[in-house]
């Protein structure tokens, strides 16, 4: 209700003021309370507010405005995984963005154009993006956006296993921070340059920037960054060989873990506060309207007509108003929920990674490490469910490439030698669905990287999810290793992980079919069930 008298006020004010002062003054509170919608994560009621604030900026010819709405519309459809009308929209933000000579915005069109392509899974194509941002942000003096730019470039890089490579693009990045003088940029850019030494195990130097990199975190009070770090340090100790004081880096990071969970909870206290000043912004762009209403006579009838409409609409507003309270205290304790069970199994699994340190029978060593990829695919979910805005369903699409990339990491693994192919089709599914179905796919992705490619031998895996004529939902994981029968089994596999797989299926009423042709693999197909919206 109240969000219709909004509009009703705006739309009418700007009929009548779209030449005066008064309406680029609210043009100006549009915007900047849309940008506060996008940050608390309430991207209907942002995307509402742009539209109004582009319709303005258009009529009063205002073109770096129109073209920096045109690049935030564009980001709220890339939030929403709606990548192809967040192209739409960028098109229209860089044309407009050339037609002015607007050198700043181009380069963030660039950027995020790479950002687009890097979703999309085309990692040759952001590259070149990515480096046209960098260039244009240096040549305009803005070094803090070239570092990020240039970072992208290193990242890319790194999860390819081209570290060489990415050296030089990291040391850029950290000279371009330092000449924004840019103390969080700087903090970021040492961070990648310690990971990549570490990566090319060049030890000593890792932990020279590690050390750097920790006095800028406790500077800037930077809490989960000097987090992450203890776990770097431990790493690198442990490729050191210096194990003991490994364990205890390792020790302090779990420790580290812990007071996070109360450091949080002060930061979503602090969030709220910032809602509350939202709030107070939202109330003085509605006392702008007033007073631009009370200056023009033509629109007395129509203030009239509104407060009228205002009283006779109080109770109703006051009761969605509570109604709205308590849902979003509800989602509240969920999303706290998810959170703590995220980081309680991210707790559990670094303490069996620890455990397996000093574990010497094969066998024993394997159990655990498979116990710790279950943990990680669970984790995965409740990650995905905190940050998402479904609190009850997963998308599968992303949730299956970062189990792969992680299942990919754990065995040591990289796109170089084994390849995981996602033909995996958009959609959510329940968190009941969902966590069964995570342990299926860990398990037969965990069963090919481990028997499919012996001897260091090269090859793929497809890991692919769709719905039928039936709308029975069908999972296929396959490789073109050297099959069951080649395959080499340990005299003491349990067989868990495929009594776990019969179990699971069993649960989702999913039939499984063994395949033998090229390689190994299994398709389930299971009862059609209703998927999440």
């Amino acid at each position: 209700m109240n969000y219709i008298i909004t509009y009703l006020i705006v739309f009418s004010l700007f009929l009548t003021f779209q030449h005066g002062a008064e309406a680029s003054n609210l043009l100006d509170s549009l915007s900047q309370v849309a940008h506060e919608k996008v940050n608390e994560g309430q991207l209907d009621e942002a995307m509402e507010l742009y539209l109004q604030a582009l319709q303005m900026a258009e009529t009063e010819g205002k073109g770096k405005e129109v073209a920096s709405i045109f690049y935030s519309i564009a980001l709220i459809h890339h939030f929403q995984n709606n990548n192809e009308k967040s192209r739409e929209y960028l098109e229209k933000s860089m044309d407009k963005a050339r037609a002015i000579k607007d050198s700043s915005r181009i380069a963030r069109c660039f950027l995020l154009s790479g950002v687009l392509e890097y979703h999309s899974g085309d990692m040759e194509a952001c590259i070149p993006l990515f480096q046209q941002s960098a260039d244009i942000f240096r040549a305009i003096g803005k070094y803090a956006s070239a570092a990020d730019a240039i970072a992208k470039v290193g990242n890319i890089y790194e999860t390819q296993g081209r570290y060489v490579e990415a050296t030089p693009l990291f040391e850029q990045s950290h000279k371009a921070a330092s000449q924004a003088q840019d103390t969080l940029k700087l903090l970021t850019a040492t961070i990648n340059l310690s990971g990549n030494a570490y990566n090319l195990h060049d030890y000593p130097k890792a932990l020279e920037y590690l050390n750097i990199a920790r006095e800028l975190a406790v500077g800037l009070e930077r809490d989960f960054e000097y987090q992450e770090l203890l776990k770097l340090e431990s790493y690198i100790y442990e490729g050191m060989g210096e194990l003991k004081k490994s364990n205890e880096i390792l020790w302090k990071y779990v420790e580290h873990h812990d007071s996070m969970l109360n450091v949080d909870r002060t930061r979503q206290i602090a969030a709220l506060e910032t809602k509350y000043e939202t709030e107070k912004k939202e109330a003085t762009i509605q006392l702008q309207k007033k007073q631009l209403s009370l200056q023009h006579s033509r629109l007395l009838a129509i203030a009239v007509i509104l407060v009228f409409a205002l009283l006779a609409g109080g109770v109703l507003f006051r009761l969605t108003r509570q109604l709205r309270k308590r849902n979003e205290e509800k989602e509240f304790l969920i999303k706290e929920i998810h959170h703590r069970v995220k980081n309680n199994l991210q707790v559990l699994s670094s303490l069996l990674h620890l455990q397996s340190r000093h574990i010497k029978d094969e066998s024993a060593l394997d159990a655990v490490r498979e116990g710790q990829t279950r943990v990680e695919a669970m984790s995965l979910i409740h990650q995905k469910l905190y940050m998402g805005d479904n609190l009850a369903a997963v998308e599968m699409q992303d949730y299956l490439y970062n189990l792969g990339d992680t299942l990919l990491d754990s065995f040591g693994m990289d796109n170089e030698r084994v390849k995981i192919i996602y033909d995996v089709k958009p959609m959510h599914l329940d968190v009941d669905i969902a966590i069964p179905l995570g342990l299926i796919i860990n398990e037969l992705v965990t069963n090919s990287l481990k028997y499919a490619f012996p001897g260091n031998r090269n090859g793929k895996i497809e890991i692919a999810l769709w719905k039928n004529k039936s709308e029975q939902l069908c999972l296929k994981v396959a490789d073109d290793g050297v099959g069951k029968d080649a395959a080499h089994t340990p005299k003491n596999s349990t067989s868990f992980g495929t009594n776990l797989v019969n179990i699971l299926s069993k649960k989702l009423k999913g039939k499984i079919e063994k395949q033998h042709e090229n390689g190994y693999a299994t398709l389930i197909v299971f009862e059609p069930f209703r998927m999440a919206g």
